[in-house]
């Protein structure tokens, strides 16, 4: 099976920008000094994240699989993650809508848009899409991670920890359970703190 060059194009991106995270944090972690021995100015530190931090590439190179396929679901999803990670919520959501539209049966594009309308403060419009995904895979452990965490942010703890414990029963030794462990144990650790802090009367 032959490359396309599109697909070069983000492979190259991809290790452009890690490159430019990682080149500078090993020179210091050799020198033995770790920031103190950092060999950029600060002009060239922000410089380099600069660089690192362009989605241009990445846009045109989505944008060019697009073109040449608008049903390219992973490259639909692709354009709505950069759009995500760039705080730019509206724009991921209509990439993530249009995955959506392309695989109907693919959950995880309706926990990406539950997040992206999370992020945008839709929180009823966010449970919609993460219900519409468990309704394709109820046992999807990260749209039950990203629920438990809507619900934790609304005030609403005793659902979070029910979504947080399916989570963890699913799946006790992947990264997601061990997430949703940490979760829980985090939520216990808090609701111990704010009931011995209350005065007995």
């Amino acid at each position: 099976m032959k490359f396309k060059s599109y697909y070069w194009a983000i492979i190259a991106a991809a290790v452009v920008v890690i490159l430019f995270i990682t080149v500078p944090m090993l020179v210091s972690v050799f020198r033995g000094n770790d920031k103190k021995a950092n060999p950029h100015s600060p002009e060239d530190l922000a410089r380099l994240q600069a660089e690192a931090m362009d989605y241009t590439s990445r846009i045109q190179a989505y944008t060019d699989l697009i073109n040449a396929n608008p049903a390219d679901v992973p490259a639909l999803s692709g354009l709505g993650d950069v759009y995500n990670e760039t705080g730019k919520y509206s724009e991921a959501a209509d990439w993530y809508s249009k995955a959506v539209a392309a695989a109907p049966g693919d959950p995880v594009n309706y926990g990406r848009l539950g997040e992206a309308y999370f992020a945008m403060g839709m929180v009823d419009v966010a449970l919609r899409q993460f219900e519409q995904g468990l309704a394709i895979d109820p046992n999807n452990q990260g749209i039950l991670l990203d629920i438990g965490s809507v619900y934790a942010q609304t005030n609403k703890p005793e659902e979070a920890k029910k979504s947080w414990q399916r989570a963890f029963e699913i799946n006790p030794t992947n990264r997601y359970g061990q997430v949703a462990q940490d979760l829980l144990a985090s939520s216990q650790a808090n609701a111990s703190s704010t009931t011995s802090t209350i005065p007995a009367p």
